[in-house]
């Protein structure tokens, strides 16, 4: 039965009402033909609410740290960087918005739709001069470009488009919206441009922010050190201060129980290792299914993820990012411990290192154990490229209270040999137990496998420190990576316990360590 002129203009009323409260209503009246959103739209949609609250009561309540991962292909970036940005223009006109991503283009394509959206005659029913608000919001006609533009008097809302390294001096925002910071795997591979990225946000990007300003990080999960993974990693450090972010965490096929965490210890050793995942499904799934059955069939994201590669599939799809496995070492292989046995006896290889430049190998020492496990203990790995740098501190460190009793030594060899010559003539370190190593191999693939098949079966663990996710990277990487340095003093400190002494050297077993050379270097 048709509806008559009046019940259909009472269902718009309500329709527009609706769009007006909610970001799931603006959404599908704005675009009815077409968005057909699902369970986690829906999910997402709801977090995005409260960061929309978190904005409107100056950051008394809602969530001001959001990051949402999930895979490619299921409408985030519509949802998040489209939709809901020109949704909250129209409840909060006075708002002004940075839309980021890894380059100004895709940055600009979305705050071209988003005022697109604004010059629309949807909107205008919404919020606009054919709707029931106060104070139209509409888009001025002055500053109307597609990556900077504004609302018309008496709004001071608006949006500025930026690429990840774009200057965004000068536009002070309600909301920073940061939609994919990296492009692919190459740029979350490269260290040099990671350090750009978290320097970009840190020092540009998150100071536009005005008080009670939030922060939305839309992420394809590339690395455990990507932007998101260094910000899940700070909300678990020593500073009080770190952002604690609320995380929307959706691969694309459900987790197996034994995934998930069952401890908040276990929880935190995600976060430190770059990756977020929660104590169950946020779908409230059951394990193996998908997120959008209809669109995507398992069928379908198996034969996906079966054509890709491993730590692909884990990354992008299922949001466990991982790092490439190297030739002998797995990201997985090392545990991290808070402090090893007391008791133990422990060798310390000096790795040198002849180049003076920025590029130049480390000068590395990391002091290596073994356990009455069979565990090999490695702790406070102390890298440095000045030599000069190195070598005092690493003479204060021998002769700190802690390392009493360590067994140190140096590969026997002509500069090597040079140095440490000129090292011994210091009067101090006589009382220090250093000597000559002569490592059996030529080629550090060879020196490194005993201990590699060791870690491949949990027997390596690595003492809590700063250093652990670099150790833990280029053992991973090793040894396709630019400096082995970490990996080195560990294949001689492992030699050094199995020969069992340097030279004719034979010390008691020291006391626990009580000093680290973190603590030494301050």
């Amino acid at each position: 039965m048709a509806k008559s002129r009046a019940e259909l203009a009472l269902l718009e009323e309500v329709d527009r009402k609706l769009a007006q409260e909610s970001l799931i209503d603006f959404s599908t009246y704005m675009a009815p033909r077409w968005y057909k959103p699902v369970k986690h739209h829906v999910l997402v949609a709801g977090y995005l609410e409260q960061v929309a609250r978190y904005i409107e009561t100056g950051g008394k309540e809602g969530i001001g740290r959001l990051m949402i991962f999930e895979p490619p292909r299921y409408g985030k970036s519509i949802q998040v960087s489209q939709f809901f940005p020109a949704w909250l223009l129209g409840r909060m006109p006075d708002c002004r918005i940075i839309l980021a991503s890894y380059g100004a283009e895709l940055a600009e394509e979305d705050s071209l739709i988003v005022r697109n959206y604004v010059t629309s005659k949807e909107y205008a029913a919404v919020f606009g001069r054919n709707s029931t608000m106060e104070l139209p919001v509409e888009l001025s006609e002055e500053r109307a470009s597609r990556g900077n533009w504004r609302l018309a008097e008496p709004h001071r809302g608006g949006v500025k488009a930026a690429g990840v390294g774009g200057g965004i001096v000068g536009f002070g925002a309600h909301l920073l919206n940061i939609n994919d910071p990296f492009k692919g795997r190459k740029e979350a591979k490269s260290e040099s441009y990671r350090r750009d990225v978290m320097t970009w946000y840190r020092s540009e990007a998150y100071t536009r922010l005005e008080d009670g300003g939030a922060v939305i990080i839309t992420h394809t999960r590339w690395d455990p050190d990507d932007l998101a993974g260094q910000l899940l990693q700070q909300m678990v450090s020593d500073d009080p201060e770190a952002d604690q972010w609320t995380v929307v965490m959706l691969p694309e096929i459900a987790l197996g129980e034994e995934e998930y965490p069952k401890t908040e210890e276990q929880f935190k050793e995600n976060l430190m290792r770059g990756v977020f995942i929660p104590y169950e499904d946020q779908l409230g799934r059951k394990p193996g299914e998908v997120i959008w059955n209809e669109k995507y069939p398992l069928a379908t994201v198996k034969k996906k993820h079966a054509n890709v590669l491993d730590y692909e599939a884990a990354a992008q799809f299922q949001q466990m990012p991982r790092l490439e496995q190297g030739e002998l070492f797995a990201d997985g292989d090392f545990e991290i411990v808070e402090r090893a046995p007391a008791g133990l006896q422990w060798y310390a290889y000096i790795d040198l290192a002849l180049g003076k430049t920025e590029t130049s190998d480390f000068n590395a020492v990391a002091p290596v154990a073994l356990d009455a496990d069979g565990n090999l203990l490695v702790r406070d790995l102390y890298k440095e490229r000045k030599l000069e740098v190195f070598l005092k501190n690493l003479a204060a460190w021998m002769l700190s209270d802690g390392e009493r009793g360590t067994i140190w030594g140096f590969e026997e060899h002509g500069f090597q040999s040079l140095v440490v010559r000129d090292f011994l003539k210091d009067p101090r370190l006589a009382s220090v137990a250093l000597g000559g190593v002569k490592l059996p191999w030529s080629d550090k693939v060879e020196g490194a496998r005993p201990w590699a098949i060791r870690a491949r079966n949990g027997k390596v663990k690595l003492v809590r420190g700063p250093w652990n996710r670099s150790f833990i990277r280029t053992a991973s990487g090793f040894p396709d990576v630019k400096h082995d340095d970490e990996i080195d003093t560990v294949s001689g400190g492992n030699h050094m316990i199995a020969v069992g002494a340097v030279g004719s050297h034979k010390l008691a077993v020291s006391t626990p360590v009580v000093v680290s050379a973190e603590e030494l270097f301050v």
